[in-house]
């Protein structure tokens, strides 16, 4: 037995050193040894050597104990001669060690280690960490050869994050950090000799065996196979030497190991370099372990050897790639800042902060030259100057790069031609929208002031409207008819006044608002601009768009509007704003009051008829194929060429289109179709529903040619059953069948009695709107008198403003009845239910007052409405009839619906007057001051 081993302190670093204690079973790491290592070294008399336990048995000289206790390992098992630190975490075998420590002060004790074979790596099923390594369940949780070791030193303070982490001592400074953590232990061992369980006494922990210990292994030159074993020998010598070449940290592992060996015995060789191998899994080192065969056992453990140099190779190979990539990059960077610094001495070239500064200098001047403002100028060259003394590093140079960029940016100054010629305005306007005189003669008017005066500005316009009626597609061709650059941005739900009038600069990201990314993008001071969907403003906690709009449409102060970002004042009074609505009444009264509004009526039957044949139509068809274009140059009878009709005098996309080859000259829309397309399926007070359905028909015409033309087979709903002409009676097999089946909800006459048929003016435009009420006679007590007193039920989804006013209808019904039939207690002996049909459409507004009690009078009187009669009007207490609102569109909708007698309030004479003469024809029309009027008309009295 070996009674003392004295190491020198140079040997230490090589034999002894902290670096000496590869991470070993439960997760031991080098700081564990630090701390053997400097305990070792305090016991230290004098400065040259570290003194170990004098009685110190190694390998064979150690002790053959039958008995002792079993310590599990996790991730790689014990090799003999190894020394080696293992953490602890399980309390009852970190007791049992101490016991054995203290009972045996003259000799070290021994144990005995084996790898756990459920669980080996450490980590349970689901990834989750083992608690206690040192705990099993089984005895099959073990494998049955392991490793005779003798205790070194025990310490204690090791304390383990959650289950097998490891955290420095003192580091919990709560009760909660103290709970989530526990104390370990860590236990220097020195490895012997091979061991086989023959039985587990005791499961523990801790655990209890009985082992039989291996015999001495001896190698002898002479053996059969050793030529074999000496070839073996030198592969893993040379592989070592191979992996350590190409892996530091191979190559620190393998200098700072403890284990000297005989490059003669296969046995401690092969021994040696399973230990050495961090990439080998736990079973393939225990398979050398288990190993008594010198061969096999060598075989093995280059089998592991040859992995560890192929992930060295790889890593090699992945260090080298990532090296070659930065050397790439490094040195193109370096050969671009010599190429720049050569062309730069040679005046060729500057560097980016004089190519910028002269770009903007640049930029000023070429804008004309009264153009800036002295005080912007001032401001212009201020940023430029403090630009040019930044340097690229530096948070600032971007943000004033930034603001230098959108600062010269913007036009100043600089102002596109306009036409003032009123015919190609007229001819630009009737060959984008076809009807709209109001809109087309404002427009006209401006040009004509714009003429005289100079310039067109200082005028807001708003177009308000039912969808698909053209508000937006107008103010492109405004901005066409004027010759001005058009751009156009929308605000509905707009919540954020940023969004208008810029981001302050000192947020990330900042950037001005819509008016100056305007301005620099059509690169001109007087462009149009259209705010769509102004209407649909929102509001919410990053201000209110629809007040920072004030300034932007005030003509009084846009002139300096102030953008947040910018902070200096920009003059946009040149430009025209025009605005679209559907509804005035949501826009706020001191925005709309900077508007010059107009409103665009929905379109009648023989409107949409004309839209859809000379615009929809064509598009549609030239959208899917069917029509081209005219060729521009055509040749004449002698074959030369001869300039065809101008673009001017071809006003309408019908007249500057033709079918595309091979296309039958047969395949169109006849105008019977059209009008039944427009009467049937689309009464909207726009044309988007139409277009639609004309996208539709064109779109299967386009796969029926391309079908038919190609000879492939289409189903019984797309084959063509018919011609190329889409006609009134195979029109449903292109849209399916109609949406609409009557004109009217009731079409017998008279109406039945309690109905009556008012008007009404929505966001869609005009419609006709149904009235009716009906009675519910009421329980009468022993003496035959009626129950309680009459009441009246609402029913249609209706506004407050709607509900109040059938109250007064209510009202005025019964004074009217008492004075036409004193005797009559109908009112008293029934229940009243109003009802406004299509419940689920939203219904508001005052003007159904008139309707309300005519329909009540039909059904008290038990008289008939004439069922071509529809009637609008507010009605007071005292039956006097109240003006209205959107009169034209009430129009329209009672033609739609077939109306051929209205009643209108006395007050909107003016308003029926201004209607097209195309509306009025063929309508009779009766005014009226107060109810009576409407009476005689409704009931037929003279």
């Amino acid at each position: 037995m070996i009674q003392a081993l004295r190491i020198t302190t140079r040997s230490s670093l090589r034999t002894l050193s902290p670096r000496s204690f590869p991470t070993s079973s439960l997760g031991c790491t080098r700081s564990h040894a630090n701390i053997f290592f400097k305990d070792a070294s305090a016991t230290s008399t004098s400065g040259d050597s570290v003194v170990l336990p004098s009685r110190l048995p190694f390998g064979e000289g150690a002790p053959r104990y039958p008995h002792c206790l079993a310590l599990p390992l996790v991730s790689r098992p014990l090799f003999p001669s190894l020394i080696t630190t293992v953490t602890l975490t399980d309390e009852p075998t970190i007791v049992a060690i101490e016991n054995l420590l203290q009972k045996n002060t003259h000799e070290n004790p021994f144990i005995s280690c084996f790898l756990r074979k459920k669980y080996p790596s450490g980590v349970a099923d689901g990834g989750v960490l083992l608690h206690a390594p040192e705990v099993i369940t089984s005895t099959d949780d073990l494998y049955h050869t392991g490793t005779f070791a003798q205790v070194q030193r025990l310490t204690r303070g090791i304390h383990m994050a959650g289950a097998s982490g490891l955290k420095t001592t003192g580091s919990a400074d709560t009760e909660t950090d103290q709970e989530e953590t526990s104390t370990g232990a860590a236990v220097l061992l020195l490895a012997h000799r091979r061991v086989d369980i023959k039985s587990i006494d005791n499961i523990g922990p801790p655990i209890d065996v009985t082992v039989s210990h291996w015999p001495r292994s001896e190698y002898y030159a002479g053996s059969p196979n050793s030529e074999t074993i000496r070839a073996l020998t030198n592969e893993i010598l040379a592989t070592i030497r191979e992996v350590a070449q190409s892996n530091q940290l191979f190559r620190e592992n393998l200098q700072f190991s403890p284990m000297r060996v005989d490059a003669n015995d296969p046995f401690k060789l092969a021994d040696f370099a399973a230990s050495i191998c961090a990439s080998g899994t736990p079973e393939d080192l225990q398979a050398v372990l288990e190993e008594k065969d010198p061969e096999r056992r060598l075989h093995l453990a280059l089998v592991l050897l040859s992995r560890e140099r192929e992930v060295s190779r790889l890593q090699q190979e992945i260090s080298q790639k990532v090296e070659e990539k930065m050397t790439e990059a490094q040195r193109k960077y370096f050969l671009n800042e010599q190429l720049k610094s050569i062309k730069k001495e040679l005046g060729l070239e500057k560097d980016d902060k004089d190519a910028l500064i002269e770009k903007y200098r640049a930029q000023l001047t070429a804008y004309p030259k009264d153009g800036i403002p002295d005080d912007i100028m001032e401001v212009i060259e201020s940023e430029i100057s403090k630009f040019s003394t930044l340097e690229k590093q530096s948070p600032e140079y971007q943000v004033t790069r930034t603001y230098l960029d959108w600062l010269c940016g913007v036009p100043w100054g600089v102002l596109t031609e306009e036409n003032f010629d009123i015919t190609k305005a007229r001819q630009i306007l009737d060959r984008d929208h076809y009807g709209l005189e109001d809109v087309k003669d404002t427009i006209l008017q401006f040009i004509a002031v714009g003429k005289l005066h100079g310039s067109v500005q200082g005028k807001i316009l708003c177009l308000a409207g039912p969808p698909g009626t053209g508000k937006t597609s107008i103010a492109k061709s405004i901005a066409d008819g004027l010759g001005r650059e058009f751009y156009r941005f929308s605000v509905g739900g707009l919540s954020d006044v940023s969004e208008i009038k810029g981001h302050r600069r000192t947020y990330i990201g900042a950037m001005p608002g819509k008016v100056i990314q305007c301005l620099k993008t059509v690169k001109t001071s007087n462009p149009v601009i259209l705010i769509d969907e102004i209407d649909k403003l929102g509001s919410g906690f990053r201000g209110d768009p629809a007040s920072a709009l004030l300034e932007v449409l005030d003509p009084n102060q846009n002139s300096t509007f102030r953008d947040h970002f910018l902070d200096v004042p920009v003059d946009i009074s040149k430009a025209l704003f025009v605005c679209t609505a559907n509804e005035l009444e949501r826009i706020p009264a001191p925005l709309l009051d900077r508007m010059e509004y107009i409103r665009m009526s929905g379109y009648d039957l023989p409107e949409k008829v004309a839209i859809a044949e000379n615009y929809l139509v064509p598009k549609s068809l030239q959208k899917s194929g069917l029509m081209v274009e005219k060729d521009s140059i055509s040749k004449d009878s002698d074959g030369a060429e001869s300039p065809s009709a101008s673009d001017e005098s071809l006003t309408t996309p019908l007249e500057k289109l033709k079918h595309a080859p091979g296309i039958p000259e047969t395949l169109k829309i006849s105008t019977e179709a059209v009008h039944n397309l427009v009467r049937w399926y689309a009464r909207e007070a726009g044309v988007r529903s139409l277009s639609k359905y004309i996208d539709k028909i064109t779109s299967k015409l386009a796969l029926q040619f391309v079908a038919e033309d190609e000879g492939a087979e289409l189903n019984a709903k797309s084959k063509r059953k018919s011609g190329w002409e889409i006609t009134e009676e195979n029109l449903s097999d292109y849209v399916g069948k109609p949406i609409f089946t009557s004109d009217r909800l009731y079409q017998d006459d008279p109406l039945p009695s309690g109905i009556a048929m008012g008007l009404a003016y929505t966001s869609m435009g005009g419609s006709a709107l149904y009235i009716e009420t009906q009675s519910i006679k009421r329980s009468t007590d022993s003496e035959g008198n009626p129950n309680g007193g009459g009441s009246m039920k609402i029913t249609g989804q209706l506004g407050d403003v709607m509900k109040e006013s059938a109250q007064i209808a209510y009202t005025v019904s019964r004074a009217r009845l008492h004075a036409i039939y004193p005797a009559s207690k109908f009112f008293d002996q029934n229940d009243i239910h109003c009802h406004v049909p299509e419940g689920a459409t939203p219904k508001d507004g005052p003007s159904a007052g008139v309707t309300m009690i005519t329909s009540m009078l039909s059904l008290a009187l038990d008289s008939p409405v004439r069922c071509d009669l529809a009637m609008t009007g507010e009605v007071s207490l005292t039956g006097k009839v109240l003006p209205v609102g959107g009169i034209k569109e009430k129009i329209m909708g009672a033609r739609r619906a077939g109306i051929t007698c209205v009643i209108l309030p006395e007050s909107n004479r003016r308003d029926f007057e201004e209607v097209a003469d195309y509306l009025k024809e063929g309508l009779e029309v009766h005014y009226a001051e107060n109810y009576d009027a409407v009476y005689k008309v409704a009931f037929q009295e003279t």
